[in-house]
């Protein structure tokens, strides 16, 4: 498949998938006005909407891509680290306790606000695929390289926590490992597209705020 086709398969399956979700998100804050659950979890129904909202606009208005990641690998780390929480949709909801229940949703709050935030500044160059389109070093990517993926992790961990069972400890488990796999090969990709990007990495942690640089 040549790049050119490559990217307009993936921006329409990325837009169609995304907008299917947008519209469940709608629904769901809907059923909660309706309702009258004017609550933190009416708040991360709302935060989750725009995050899916943002990513159709982004995808929408995206530069074309410099460079991609080689080989299957890394395009199906790009599907499994975007789709693979819906499989929390098939298991059974749990039951937290209640003081539980607040804090993950908390965290899914703040992680999906926060993920807005990285979306905004990562801008145009937002792709799941791992791919150079325009390197982005101001807002949160000045504090770590990789802000999205952090902030995504702190929404799966509330949302691990909201099922409250094992499977999805699994799940959620192996989506962070996949994420973590994803952040390998855009490294990879930035650097050669880059050359400025070793100095960046030198300066800002991949990840976690105040960690060792490289």
């Amino acid at each position: 498949m040549s790049p050119r086709v490559e990217e307009l398969a993936g921006k329409l399956l990325l837009i169609a998938a995304f907008g299917y979700l947008a519209v469940g998100q709608m629904v769901g804050v809907a059923q909660r006005v309706v309702q009258g659950q004017w609550d933190l979890g009416l708040a991360a129904s709302v935060l989750s909407l725009a995050f899916v909202l943002l990513v159709v606009v982004m995808t929408l208005r995206r530069l074309p891509s410099r460079q991609n990641a080689a080989g299957i690998e890394p395009r199906l780390m790009a599907i499994l680290g975007t789709f693979l929480l819906l499989l929390l949709v098939w298991l059974p909801p749990g039951r937290p306790p209640a003081g539980v229940q607040l804090a993950a949703t908390l965290l899914l709050v703040v992680g999906t606000a926060a993920s807005i935030w990285c979306l905004h500044h990562l801008g145009r160059s937002f792709a799941i695929l791992a791919a150079a389109r325009e390197l982005v070093t101001g807002g949160p990517y000045g504090i770590v390289r990789h802000p999205l993926y952090l902030a995504e992790a702190v929404s799966t961990i509330g949302i691990i926590v909201l099922h409250w069972s094992w499977p999805a400890v699994v799940v959620g488990t192996a989506q962070l490992a996949v994420q973590l796999r994803r952040m390998h090969h855009e490294e990879r990709v930035l650097r050669a597209a880059f050359p400025e990007y070793g100095d960046y990495a030198r300066r800002v942690p991949m990840l976690l705020p105040g960690a060792a640089r490289g």
